[in-house]
């Protein structure tokens, strides 16, 4: 009988043996997306061919009722204000090219996830879009923190930061909702939102005992502050130093900012035979814009 030694082993077969497995997990790219775009929006509007680039939201203004009036008094003739605020759509689009012979050789569905991410790049452009504008906007109010913050580091010894960015989200939404806006979602980056999670000697968040306004679900997930739903987003400005910075936006999403299509993403695909390659394109026709900025409230850095 032979011995150990004198069997075949891997390297006589070395040749045979792959390099590596592959599992059935393909882990798809890292991209927040689609917690703003179709969410926060107070329009949604499809743009018909032949009718420009641009969109014009009509809206009319408030009126104060006259009175007390006398017996023998007349009404005074006041004339309603009217105005639009324009969308305008623009071209947002990906493009990768593909050879057949990679396919061939390549594990796995290879188009598929390649045009998976395409339309996830698409849905993170909408949604910083949309940040950006209301960013942008000639906010109606505006609250300023009492010091910057570098983002995701909570230095104070309790919860001076945590409590200044709650009387400031406080403080846009009674202002606006004494202006008769609606004020429902208040929006900021999670380095920013660590602050409400702050915990005091490894206890619940020390923010639920001071500030019952700030409300967890069962999983620890920060839902809401009063009636206004947080939306967590890596498109917002991560906690920083730079002055003026907008580190939170409260919004009345009824009014605040719209968005419109020219097209909803459309993909095609193009085979060059001479190359032997797939052209994979998207393409989608799209835009946002702040409307009534006084349904717009952000909290700055000093």
């Amino acid at each position: 009988m032979k011995s150990l030694y004198e069997l075949t082993g891997t390297s006589n077969t070395a040749s045979w043996i792959p390099e590596d497995a592959y599992a059935d997990l393909i882990l798809e790219a890292s991209v927040c997306y689609g917690q703003l775009s179709g969410v926060i929006t107070a329009i949604d509007y499809d743009l018909k061919a032949c009718q420009g680039a641009t969109i014009q939201i009509r809206y009319i203004g408030a009126r104060t009722a006259q009175g007390p009036i006398s017996e023998w008094g007349c009404l005074s003739e006041a004339s309603s204000t009217f105005g639009t605020y324009p969308i305008t759509v623009k071209q947002y689009g990906d493009y990768d090219k593909l050879s057949d012979f990679s396919i061939l050789k390549t594990c796995g569905p290879l188009k598929d996830r390649i045009l998976n991410e395409m339309a996830k790049g698409l849905a993170k452009k909408r949604d910083s879009e949309i940040w950006t504008a209301l960013k942008n906007a000639s906010a109606g109010y505006t609250a300023t923190l009492a010091h910057a913050w570098s983002a995701g580091v909570v230095t104070d010894s309790c919860c001076f930061d945590a409590v200044d960015l709650y009387n400031k989200i406080v403080y846009l939404y009674k202002q606006m909702q004494g202006n008769a806006y609606n004020p429902d979602v208040v929006i900021m980056h999670p380095t920013v939102a660590a602050h409400l999670y702050y915990k005091d000697n490894g206890n619940i968040p020390i923010v639920q005992n001071i500030m019952p306004l700030v409300k967890f679900d069962n999983a620890g997930q920060l839902v809401s502050i009063g009636p206004l739903k947080v939306i967590e987003s890596c498109v917002a400005t991560s906690g920083t130093t730079v002055s003026g910075a907008t580190l939170a936006i409260v919004i009345d999403s009824s009014r605040a900012i719209g968005e419109a299509w020219g097209k909803r993403p459309t993909f095609s695909e193009f085979y060059d035979n001479v190359c032997n390659v797939y052209k994979e394109t998207v393409w989608m026709y799209w835009g946002t814009a702040a409307m009534d900025t006084n349904a717009i409230g952000r909290i700055r850095n000093p």
